[in-house]
């Protein structure tokens, strides 16, 4: 029986047929690319993505127009003020900024030139300021440049948050900075308005953080804490406020700041990693100030400056107003399972410590007569470095646990800086060392069972993912 085999005979029908379907399969799929075919010559052009205009990427003619008269008034406008031109070429030039960087801003949009038109807004409002400076002085209303500062602090933080514009918040903090500057330095008259600053910083991080721009928070909180700074030097050199307050203030509003970071940061909100470096930050400068006058008694003795009846009011309104914040954020922390019940007094109580202090002179004498045969200095500021070592050691370990650099980069300076002051060959005695022993076991004691307590109560650990 012979084995029939299959005849297997060549189509050549088939690889031509395989070929067009392929063909016919890459011209569907395929989008339309810009190629130049080899027999005709042509060019193929893809599509114009829809919703974008050609003009998108050029400067047309009438935007080269637009862009021309805008920057000649900006510049003469500039021109008028700084070679301080009469009241007509003011006002002139003024409302010519207002109206080209309006018509600027429509045209850049059209164009799809977003930047350039948040600019130019930010232009007009320089014009609408400068309009406003120059009716006010020629009509006797007394309107300085603080006040002109003041109105470009604010109008554009209002334009930036309906306009979701960075540049406008920028514009807004630029303007607050200038401010200060100016404030601080005696270049301008310092106005009441002045006292409204912290109001425009923090409008300015809740712009930011609505925004979600990290610049803007970052600079924001930058200005707000020079101009503490420069508040507290100011009146430190009046002689209206001594420095341990002054510290003291810095100290709690720092730790308000951080722990309002902290809750931020359970919030999911932008920025909270700013918050939570800068006030930690800050709470540390003004308790290692606070630490130096109780280390060094010629310090503490030479300070002359007093408080008045309000400036005590005033710095008594400060440290209950971030303790409420302390309080506050503990408590949304406690909601979100990062803290405990205990944690929420716990922390609060170790934020009051060193504003209580001067809140009740009385204290300190009270806590020294406890210690039988030590004085009040330094035994106090050892005290407190071994309080700021605990603080820098549990920034370091929660750096760790958080797989952040900076934290434990933080922790770590500090822990030099407190090296610094404390090994000094007249405070290197077995006294002292018995004392900062005992008050950082103690330290770490409580801050071993407020993060015990609260690594119990809560999930996994935050890692700043939303800052």
């Amino acid at each position: 029986m012979v084995n029939q085999k299959p005849n297997h005979t060549a189509n050549d029908n088939v690889p031509a047929m395989l070929a067009g379907r392929v063909k016919q399969s890459l011209s569907v799929d395929t989008p339309l690319r810009s190629e130049t075919t080899a027999d005709m010559g042509e060019t193929i052009s893809s599509p114009t993505p829809e919703g974008q205009s050609s003009q998108s990427s050029e400067f047309t003619g009438s935007l080269k127009i637009t862009l021309g008269c805008w920057v000649t008034a900006l510049v003469l406008m500039l021109g008028a003020f700084l070679l301080s031109a009469g009241t007509g070429p003011k006002a002139l030039t003024s409302i010519a900024l207002l109206w080209t960087g309006l018509w600027a801003s429509y045209v850049s949009a059209d164009h799809g030139k977003w930047r350039l038109s948040e600019i130019s807004i930010v232009t007009a409002l320089g014009g609408l300021m400068g309009a406003v400076i120059t009716a006010a002085n020629y009509f006797n209303m007394g309107l300085t440049l603080s006040d002109g500062l003041l109105l470009m602090s604010i109008v554009p933080l209002i334009l930036g948050y309906l306009m979701k514009s960075r540049i406008s918040a920028l514009a807004s903090i630029c303007a607050s900075l200038i401010w200060a500057m100016l404030s601080f330095s005696g270049l301008a008259e310092v106005s009441n308005f002045v006292m409204l600053l912290p109001a425009v910083f923090a409008a300015q991080v809740f712009v930011g953080t609505k925004i979600r721009s990290g610049m803007v928070i970052t600079l924001a909180v930058l200005t707000a804490y020079y101009w503490v700074a420069n508040f507290v030097f100011l009146h430190w050199s009046a002689g209206d406020l001594p420095l341990t307050f002054g510290a003291a203030a810095l100290f709690i509003m720092g730790a308000a700041h951080h722990r309002a970071g902290k809750a931020a940061e359970d919030k999911e909100l932008t920025g909270s990693s700013i918050h939570i470096y800068a006030g930690w930050i800050a709470a540390l400068i003004g308790a290692i100030g606070f630490q130096y006058f109780w280390l060094t008694p010629d310090a503490m003795q030479s300070e002359t400056a007093s408080l008045t009846a309000f400036g005590l009011n005033l710095w008594k309104g400060v440290v209950l107003a971030s303790l409420v914040i302390i309080l506050c954020s503990a408590v949304v922390r406690y909601k979100h399972s990062q803290l405990s019940f205990a944690g929420i007094f716990l922390v609060t109580i170790a934020s009051a410590f060193l504003p209580m202090m001067l809140w009740f002179p009385s204290w300190p004498d009270i806590l020294a007569a406890a210690i039988p045969g030590v004085s009040l200095i330094p035994t106090i500021g050892v005290l407190i470095g071994a309080a700021i070592t605990a603080a820098a050691i549990g920034m370091m370990l929660n750096g760790a646990r958080r797989h952040s650099p900076i934290m434990m980069g933080l922790g770590l300076a500090v822990l030099f800086i407190e090296a610094a002051l404390l090994f000094r060959p007249e405070l290197v005695t077995l006294e002292n060392a018995v004392i900062f022993t005992a008050g950082l076991l103690a330290c770490l004691g409580v801050g071993a069972t407020i993060a015990g307590l609260s690594l119990s109560h809560q999930g996994s650990a935050p890692r700043l993912k939303h800052s």
